[in-house]
């Protein structure tokens, strides 16, 4: 299906086109119309021209506001990419300073883990920040006292670190909504996590954050690492895995009581 460019706007397009984002701005769209030689680029005629371009199927509308989505001459037509983490360019794009992070379930998915999508993306916030409207009954938002900057860039976006969501789940299990999936691939990110890095992160949280961490490695069998992770000192107090009104297995040697990852091991604890 052709689209029509406005003549005026043709040089906008074209901009756009070169400059290949996935998501158009408020500001990178009066940056391509200041690039195009249009002479009035006041926030009424960026918003003017947004508007025309969305009718003529070369912007896509998303929820977070001064923010589309951009569909190139290349698809043959007004079709958004699918990308199921627009909204999050979106909104990050638009908020260069939000610290939400992609986490559990899409953090392991995009770090070649998880072989199955989430029924709903998962983000991770400081405590004490809300839920952005955009998100809201789209997408699941945690909160996690992991520091902000345990991420690394994957297809431009942010994502917990192969270690910072080990620790996560050592957090907060059941914000791993997966478990059958976490039980699949953990002995293989068990096998790549930088150990040095996980015992950073977990000298500034609570002691029972480290038992379940290390417990993701006796888990899998490997307890050379489960015991670096524990340190010299070791637990005395029992930290639960999973929700206390059910049963489960008790692991020794973290002090751990497992009641939700165990029926799905393979291997290590598990049947």
């Amino acid at each position: 299906m052709g689209r029509a460019i406005p003549t005026s706007l043709a040089g906008v397009v074209e901009h756009l086109e070169l400059e290949g984002d996935l998501v158009v701005t408020h500001r990178s769209l009066r940056a391509a119309m200041k690039a195009a030689g249009l002479e009035d680029t006041s926030d009424d005629r960026v918003r003017t021209v947004a508007y025309q371009l969305q009718r003529a199927g070369w912007l896509g509308t998303v929820r977070s506001r001064n923010a589309w989505e951009f569909q190139p001459g290349s698809r043959g037509g007004p079709l958004g990419s699918g990308d199921r983490f627009m909204e999050f360019r979106a909104y990050a794009a638009t908020h260069p300073n939000w610290p939400g992070t992609l986490a559990m379930e899409s953090a392991a998915g995009l770090n070649g883990l998880a072989q199955r999508f989430p029924e709903r993306e998962v983000i991770a916030l400081p405590k004490g920040l809300s839920e952005p409207k955009p998100f809201r009954g789209e997408w699941r938002v945690i909160t996690s006292a992991l520091p902000t900057d345990v991420s690394s860039e994957i297809d431009d976006l942010r994502v917990w670190t192969l270690e910072a969501l080990l620790v996560g789940i050592g957090e907060r299990p059941t914000n791993y909504r997966d478990t059958a999936g976490l039980a699949q691939w953990l002995p293989e990110a068990a096998g790549r996590a930088d150990v040095a890095v996980m015992s950073d992160l977990l000298s500034v949280l609570p002691a029972a954050v480290r038992q379940r961490t290390a417990y993701l490695f006796s888990a899998v069998g490997d307890h050379h690492t489960r015991d670096k992770i524990l340190g010299q000192s070791r637990p005395t107090h029992v930290a639960w895995f999973g929700p206390r009104n059910r049963s489960g297995t008790f692991d020794p040697s973290t002090r751990v009581h497992d009641t939700v990852l165990r029926p799905f091991m393979s291997g290590g604890i598990g049947a």
